[in-house]
């Protein structure tokens, strides 16, 4: 990669946005951060602001924007800052950025990503829900405009290198499966008598990875593994009759394939999100991804592989069936699931309400006609519909 890759950051105070800017200071020579959008950390991002002096900053809340926008005044002048739901398309859409990392979590983003696959940016994707939402639209806007949709979670960037690794294989009537594989999260040695009462703290102990607290209680219910199946149907076309989940503890194998010839690739690595950061950001190209250690081949000796219980991750089985069902029946079961994953972690419901809520808000939603709901509005209304169910469930 000779050239330098001018980038816009949505999301820049998540955890995998601060991947991004690690790697970022890695090679200031190769990425180019120009603009910067966050919800309401405005402390964090004028720290950030004053770091690496992008010519946007964007503050979905509208105080942290004049927040930032009265810190920026002395330290950064040359940063414009906007705010809301405009800001984020400005920065989606930003003339001097041909790369757009979409890693804010939940579906405020949506409109933002299709912005910017209308313009024909080159869109690395982390965002779950928006794939969920609208991942078919997203596809179709971005081949319209004449971009591309890289995904940076572990396990898709695995799936994405393995498939493009065989060509022939890309399409979806040709025989493949694909696994994606998951740690199991905090609570998997967590005996199942003790698994309902299991507080946050717990569920917030991730054995190998370091994410975000939502994201570490989906690990816990495995209902992360249920969105990527949900995402590798969008990605990749498959149905979920082709996409299957192995438990692997260890998090070195972050994807698999299984081609029609009988053969079995996998993807291999240490369990840190700066490498498929690194990889998509350079995109045909490789980038070293900074203070990554080399599990090397010592590693694969102690790898391990299982069946996920579904006893203990319930919500897994969920996904499935909302995948099968169809239609709106996927977002209204990521919306819900993000309700309850919230009053979990407020003390407002218990670690088992997170499967009860899941499960009444899908059964709810499979009776109502959402199968049959496809459109991008009907997605969008179920959507805020089974937030509101799940609230009060």
């Amino acid at each position: 990669m000779k050239t330098r890759r001018n980038i816009a950051l949505l999301g820049a105070t998540g955890s995998v946005g601060r991947s991004v800017l690690e790697v970022a200071r890695a090679h200031p020579g190769r990425l180019k951060i120009r603009a910067l959008a966050a919800n309401r950390s405005s402390d964090e991002m004028a720290k950030l602001c004053a770091e690496f002096r992008p010519d946007l900053a964007v503050m979905q809340d509208g105080a942290a924007a004049e927040k930032l926008r009265r810190a920026l005044r002395e330290s950064s002048p040359e940063t414009e800052t906007l705010q809301g739901a405009e800001g984020l398309a400005a920065a989606a859409t930003f003339s001097h950025a041909c790369t757009v990392v979409g890693a804010a979590a939940g579906a405020g983003g949506l409109a933002a990503l299709l912005a910017a696959a209308r313009a024909g940016k080159r869109i690395l994707l982390a965002n779950k829900e928006a794939l969920i939402l609208a991942g078919e639209k997203l596809a179709d806007e971005s081949r319209a405009g004449g971009g591309l949709i890289l995904p940076i979670d572990s396990e898709h960037c695995a799936l994405f290198e393995l498939l493009h690794a065989r060509p022939e294989s890309a399409n979806p009537g040709g025989g493949t499966k694909l696994w994606l594989t998951a740690s199991g999260g905090a609570l998997r040695d967590l005996p199942l008598e003790e698994l309902a009462e299991a507080t946050p703290a717990q569920a917030l102990r991730h054995p190998t990875w370091q994410m975000g607290a939502k994201i570490t209680v989906d690990c816990a219910t495995m209902m992360n593994k249920g969105l990527e199946v949900m995402e590798a149907a969008a990605l990749f076309r498959r149905g979920p009759e082709n996409i299957g989940v192995v438990l692997h503890p260890q998090s070195v194998a972050h994807a698999l394939v299984e081609f029609a010839d009988g053969t079995l690739s996998a993807s291999l690595s240490a369990p840190d999100m700066r490498i498929p950061v690194a990889r998509m950001l350079a995109w045909p190209h490789r980038l070293a991804a900074p203070g990554v250690s080399r599990p090397g081949w010592r590693a694969l000796s102690g790898m391990t592989f299982a069946e996920p219980d579904p006893r203990r991750y319930p919500c897994l089985g969920l996904a499935y069936a909302a995948l099968s069902a169809g239609g709106a029946v996927p977002a209204a079961l990521s919306a819900a699931h993000e309700v309850a994953v919230a009053r979990f972690l407020g003390g407002r419901a218990k670690f088992s309400d997170i499967a009860r809520i899941n499960e009444k808000t899908l059964s709810r939603a499979a009776n109502s006609g959402l199968a049959r709901a496809d459109a991008l509005d009907d997605r969008m209304a179920a959507d805020a519909d089974a937030r509101r169910f799940a609230e009060a469930a």
